[in-house]
């Protein structure tokens, strides 16, 4: 009776997680064609230019006390760790704009951005703030299982998103359309979060700020800030970031495709891997305060995601040029081939990443950190090797078969720290 309730909720809370997530990734995926005829490759290109530098400021503006706010079993301390996350989050913004005011007012923006408008500088540390408020608001919402509210707010997230990088793209020809409507849609989100929460939040946090507890909870997760905050920005770098070696070897154009290509390959699945994540956290983290096995739950997510993601991945890696050149236009056939090299490595990401919170789970973050490492070398490598022969192509080859093998190994791993008995040392 207990394991069907408790199967019935896991289930419940991800198709209501999902029902949100579905509209707000379907939405860009349906007006993908659109925003394709509006801005060009070299204008996603830019975007991917200047996320690595909103979504570090963000990690950073967290220490990731955001992400241990599900973990601990009493509330004043996921309390305290909220508090703390927006502490630190309001005074790394503040920071953030100082610097940008100096890089602007006195022209060292430039040098360092030779092609962003100047002025673009300005979202970023709106979109440290939006970006940070917003995960922790999201983290709090997890931990008190309103999941409904993290649906609402995701779709609002990705409405505003495509209105304003609709709107402005008619107005000004260039990329700035797609910077200010992604950080517009996180303050909004942060808002609608806020707001949904404010029942919850209000009777809390104004009388429950205890600075000895406060300290107390900052020394106990230190990890999160040590550890999983280094970890988290380099897998940012891995991601985003190392699109500016890309930028040293090849095109804006192969640049902006492989950017339009991760970016439209991977929104479909995260439609059912960050909802699974999020659920399996709270509930994984549940299970192991209880010392009950969590590999069952882990076996049964990837066995029933390769089910159901097997078959499209196939097809897609077949048609995924002619796909892209259908839906897009003739000028996102060659982000259709990046994205087909890419494909075996992001079906691994798929089957992988809902389990990956087990490493915060057990206190896992230094082997972690060490997987990513590896994996960024990994990347460089093959990115390099690409660049010697002049060939990104095989770039992208090197770094879907080195990727895929370091997710396998992690898999493994994943499930040998899940075994009964060990414990988590927070």
């Amino acid at each position: 009776m207990f394991k069907s309730a408790l199967k019935n909720n896991f289930l419940a809370s991800i198709i209501t997680l999902m029902s949100g997530t579905v509209i707000a990734q379907a939405l860009p995926i349906l007006l993908s064609p659109w925003l394709s005829r509006i801005y060009t490759p070299e204008n996603f290109a830019t975007l991917a230019l200047i996320l690595p530098v909103i979504s570090i400021g963000a990690l950073i503006s967290t220490l990731r006390l955001d992400v241990a706010i599900v973990i601990p079993k009493e509330n004043d301390e996921g309390l305290q760790l909220m508090i703390s996350a927006f502490i630190i989050n309001i005074s790394v913004t503040v920071f953030t704009l100082l610097i940008v005011a100096i890089l602007v007012l006195f022209g060292f923006s430039e040098t360092i951005f030779p092609k962003l408008n100047p002025y673009l500088l300005w979202t970023v540390p709106l979109g440290i703030f939006s970006i940070g408020g917003y995960q922790i608001l999201n983290f709090w919402s997890t931990r008190c299982k309103t999941y409904r509210n993290n649906a609402v707010s995701k779709i609002v997230q990705s409405s505003v998103t495509l209105l304003f990088s609709i709107t402005i793209g008619y107005l000004i020809i260039g990329p700035e359309g797609l910077v200010i409507g992604f950080v517009l849609g996180y303050l909004c989100g942060s808002f609608v979060l806020l707001y949904r929460l404010r029942g919850i939040i209000s009777k809390t946090t104004i009388t429950s700020f205890n600075s000895v507890l406060f300290k107390r909870v900052i020394n106990k997760y230190r990890n999160f800030a040590l550890v999983n905050t280094p970890h988290a920005i380099l897998d940012i770098v891995v991601d985003q970031g190392i699109i500016y070696l890309m930028k040293v070897y090849f095109t804006e154009k192969v640049l902006g495709g492989f950017a339009f290509a991760y970016r439209y390959i991977r929104a479909p699945l995260s439609i059912i891997t960050s909802s699974i994540y999020q659920v399996f956290y709270e509930q994984a983290s549940k299970h192991e305060s209880e010392n009950k096995d969590i590999r069952p739950l882990m076996f049964k997510i990837q066995k029933n995601l390769f089910i159901i993601g097997i078959l499209p991945f196939i097809i897609l890696f077949i048609f995924t040029p002619q796909i892209f050149a259908f839906i897009f236009s003739e000028d996102y056939r060659q982000a259709g081939e990046i994205a087909r090299y890419l494909l075996p490595w992001i079906f691994m990401n798929y089957l992988v990443s809902p389990i990956s919170a087990i490493t915060l789970i057990f206190n896992k973050q230094k082997q972690a950190l060490m997987i990513t490492v590896i994996d960024f070398a990994a990347r460089v490598i093959a990115l390099l090797v690409g660049g010697i022969f002049f060939d990104y192509i095989f770039s992208f080859v090197l770094i879907s078969i080195f990727c895929t093998i370091i997710l396998i190994f992690a898999t493994l791993w994943y499930y040998k720290i899940a075994k009964p008995g060990v414990h988590k040392s927070y």
